[in-house]
């Protein structure tokens, strides 16, 4: 079975487990299902799918456990993968689908704005996997020219429909975020690192709306109302996972929320034009504001 194939076992696994508890008969079941439907043949002995469990675990961080008084297998509540790990399956699962878009092109109309650097996602994965260092030409918007760098890389991240790499600069010895699009020349290091067990890149985002690195910006309770209408866009697409309902009515929508003041989440607010009101804290208020008078200042 090609790599690739097994690839969509491991999403077809993690997918099933991720919806309720299940034995291997069971799990055998739906990828019986899934083997039909895509022309393949996903179905495991209990060695091949032990060997499946630990490479999902090194690839999504999801401990699947066994239930001995059950007979059953699940995803534990503690490890349950946190919103990037979900967004990488979902990445991964919208990959599986475009395989079959020239089969039906007249039925699914995906995005035709694609973010460049996609190429490398299996390659820095692997690294990841691998605890190798990577190294890469990476060219700044700010830049004429790119600058070879050298990286430990901890976690892939998306964010606005791009792709980021969370990694230490080898040089720098400081903590970096890389967007894919803006790599070239990628190749796996034959390099190991140990990793620091002080940092988790799992939790490195907790606080953090987007990809911007917190500085010194403060961690604050942010209060926020929205009339009805956008409200509802807020409620079906949160914009942290800290997000909070305090008043829910057929005029307002009030969420509180715990994130750093970062420019990128500055820039998100000001994307809500008049359907946001800032009630807390001041000094968000008061950022935002500057932030819209530098950009008028843009047209004088």
């Amino acid at each position: 079975m090609a790599k690739l194939d097994v690839f969509h076992r491991y999403l077809h696994i993690v997918n099933f487990l991720l919806k309720k508890p299940a034995s291997l008969e069971e799990i055998n079941d739906y990828l019986s299902i899934k083997s039909e439907q895509d022309g393949l043949n996903y179905l495991v002995s209990n060695r091949t799918f032990l060997r499946d469990k630990e490479a999902i675990f090194s690839l999504f961080k999801l401990d699947i456990q066994y239930n001995n008084k059950e007979n059953q297998y699940y995803i534990s509540e503690d490890d349950s993968p946190e919103d990037v790990h979900q967004r990488l399956l979902e990445a991964f699962s919208t990959f599986n689908a475009l395989q079959f878009t020239q089969d039906i092109p007249n039925k699914v109309q995906f995005e035709k704005r694609r973010p460049q650097g996609l190429e490398f996602f299996r390659t820095i994965l692997q690294a990841i996997s691998q605890q190798k260092e990577l190294a890469f030409d990476y060219k700044k918007f700010d830049e004429d020219k790119p600058q070879r760098r050298s990286a430990q890389p901890l976690l892939l991240k998306e964010y606005k429909h791009r792709w980021y790499l969370l990694a230490l600069d080898t040089v720098e010895q400081d903590i970096r975020t890389f967007g894919l699009d803006r790599m070239d020349n990628l190749l796996i290091s034959s390099k190991k690192f140990k990793k620091d067990k002080q940092l988790l890149p799992e939790t490195y985002f907790q606080h953090a709306f987007g990809i911007m690195k917190p500085n010194n910006e403060a961690l604050e309770e942010t209060i926020l109302s929205f009339n009805a209408v956008s409200g509802n866009y807020v409620k079906t697409m949160p914009f942290h996972h800290s997000q909070k309902i305090l008043i829910d009515t057929e005029e307002e929508l009030r969420i509180s929320l715990k994130v750093h003041l970062t420019q990128d989440f500055i820039l998100e607010l000001l994307s809500h034009g008049a359907y946001v009101k800032i009630l807390q804290p001041a000094a968000l208020v008061e950022r935002v504001k500057q932030a819209l008078q530098e950009a008028l200042q843009q047209y004088d």
